[in-house]
């Protein structure tokens, strides 16, 4: 997806557990930013609003999530079940997080990356 702004569907829904592990992990050891700690407190409270249209799992947590002013606040990569190396990027701002990105160079992914595969770049 080159992190770049993406089109999404709407969608509304509470964050699941494996996209709040996935988010908070991010947060504490992946950020680009400095400490998030403030808001890897609040991820579990987080609200889906949109979904990528291309069937990928990113999603938004916020109307537009990653248009101005948001930016990557944590920057990683993971392994899909098959070991499909995934970029993942969490998008926001120092008080909000606005975006979950799973991306891959050659393809669309198709599902979240393993907690255990992630990997700060």
């Amino acid at each position: 997806m080159d992190h770049k702004q993406i089109t999404t569907l709407k969608e509304e829904r509470s964050i699941s557990a494996e996209e709040a592990e996935i988010v908070a992990w991010l947060l504490l050891h992946a950020s680009v930013t400095g400490s998030l700690e403030h808001l890897a407190r609040v991820v579990e409270a987080l609200r889906v609003v949109g979904r990528c249209s291309c069937g990928c799992p990113s999603v938004d947590f916020e109307i537009g999530g990653q248009s101005l002013p948001a930016q990557p606040i944590a920057d990683g990569t993971g392994e899909l079940v098959d070991g499909t190396e995934v970029g993942v990027t969490v998008w926001g701002r120092t008080n909000a997080i606005t975006g979950l990105e799973i991306y891959e160079k050659s393809g669309v992914v198709r599902s979240l990356p393993l907690l255990a595969t992630l990997r700060a770049w």
